[in-house]
């Protein structure tokens, strides 16, 4: 009985330092400077970057889809955190985010929406906004290049 709790206790220990090292922060990239992305938008009433009518909108049902380049400046980085700007050719926007600890997953708002992405490498971002209002709605993906 003695040998069963020591080997108990060996099995514990092994498996409490395996699962804190997953936990373990990464060293997230250097996000500083400027990215850009064609976005892909579907989109219910108004919405700051997506007017009703132009250049890449067209008509899906009662929403419209929106084709809209975006500019991500990012002017600077403490750690996860990070801060800057997004704009399209209507508007620009405050930005503020972090990193997950793993440093593969960023999360971003804007003056009025979320933004989630991954990191698929040093210069790309994968992104995804959202926001909704009781008069609107919007959801549109992209890839951010570093410029």
């Amino acid at each position: 009985m003695k040998r069963f709790a020591s080997v108990m206790a060996t099995v514990a220990v092994a498996l409490t330092a395996g699962a804190g090292g997953n936990a373990s922060a990464q060293s997230p990239i250097d996000l500083k400077g400027t990215w850009v992305g064609n976005g892909q938008n579907i989109v219910d009433g108004p919405a700051n970057h997506h007017p009703p009518t132009g250049a890449g909108v067209k008509p899906a049902a009662k929403y419209r889809l929106s084709d809209q380049t975006f500019t991500m400046t990012i002017e600077g980085q403490d750690g996860r955190r990070f801060w800057g700007t997004m704009a399209s050719s209507t508007k620009t926007e405050r930005l503020i985010g972090s990193f997950s600890v793993d440093g593969k997953f960023v999360y971003m708002v804007d003056d009025d929406g979320y933004i989630d992405g991954t990191v698929v490498n040093a210069t790309t971002l994968d992104i995804c906004y959202r926001h909704v209002r009781p008069d609107s709605a919007v959801v549109g993906c992209e890839l951010m290049q570093r410029k």
